[in-house]
């Protein structure tokens, strides 16, 4: 009986020791430790992977109701001008026959001033929230016909064909008829643009006929506007002044020039800035294209 003992012992410690080989190599194998760690890995990629894919199609739809609603109520709004224009007649003989052209004389405000109240909303369309704005704007300055015209082969100067262009980004965005006091006269404007090489959305006033002893040419409208995201401006006037105001608690200013001042609060914000013909990359007045520099978004 003795004998069968030893002899079980025997046969249990040989079985034993095949386990114990494999135990120390699980707890020593490098191999093993890497494979581990790599299956964890790629196991742990399929519900990274779920929530990229649940991120991208957020994002996505976020954008796609962002298009939507800005697409019905107005988008981005950006305002340049008023800008002066005065059509002139050229006219030269060339090997016996007449040749006549006209050119456009661009002119932009010594001073323009604008300041305003923007209030911002938030329209929601399923989970996702827009933020849009309704604004109400005061234009106001004053254009000198100091710049001197080409006069060679000068025609004449269509001082009664003047008109002034204000450009609006999204025409959808007005929301009032806008009336333009010049010189102490009212002026009804149109939708559309004559000088499309240089803005292509605006509305635009016949002036009356110009006299160019005149030194001085005073103009102010208001423009009620709506748009969503950001609004901006061009600083067209020798000297522009922008002084806004908004109940947006936390405003974004990007842009070619930061605000002079500005006042956050948790009820709202004010930025002024002001920007001279100086800073700018385009001049006074022109026979041709203006380069775009916008400041930036006011709210």
């Amino acid at each position: 009986m003795k004998y069968k003992v030893l002899l079980n012992y025997k046969i249990m410690t040989d079985m034993n020791q095949p386990l114990e080989k494999v135990n120390s190599w699980v707890k020593n194998s490098v191999t093993l430790k890497l494979m581990t760690i790599t299956i964890l890995m790629l196991l742990l990629l399929i519900p990274a992977s779920m929530i990229e894919s649940i991120i991208s199609e957020r994002e996505r739809l976020n954008n796609e109701t962002i298009h939507e609603v800005s697409s019905k109520w107005a988008g981005s709004q950006q305002l340049l001008g008023p800008i002066l224009t005065i059509p002139v007649e050229y006219e030269y003989v060339n090997e016996d026959k007449l040749v006549a052209y006209t050119k456009f004389y661009h002119i932009l405000p010594e001073e323009l001033n604008i300041s305003g109240q923007i209030d911002p909303n938030k329209l929601k369309r399923g989970i996702y929230e827009v933020v849009v704005y309704e604004s109400s704007l005061q234009f106001s300055g004053n254009y000198k016909l100091s710049a001197k015209i080409d006069q060679k082969h000068l025609k004449s100067i269509g001082y009664d064909k003047a008109f002034l262009t204000i450009g609006v980004s999204d025409l959808r965005g007005i929301k009032n008829q806008v009336v333009v006091n010049w010189d102490k006269q009212k002026l009804n404007v149109e939708p559309g643009s004559r000088i499309n090489t240089m803005v292509q959305s605006s509305i635009t006033a016949d002036l009356p006929t110009l006299n160019p002893e005149n030194e001085n040419f005073i103009f102010d409208f208001t423009l009620n506007l709506q748009g969503s995201q950001n609004m901006s401006f061009v600083p067209v006037g020798s000297t522009t002044n922008v002084d806004v105001k908004s109940t947006w608690s936390t405003p974004s200013f990007n842009g070619n020039f930061l605000p002079d001042s500005r006042e956050l609060s948790k009820d709202g914000f004010t930025a002024v800035w002001k920007v001279l013909q100086l800073n700018r990359n385009f001049p006074q007045s022109c026979e041709g294209n203006l380069q775009d520099q916008s400041l930036p978004p006011a709210g």
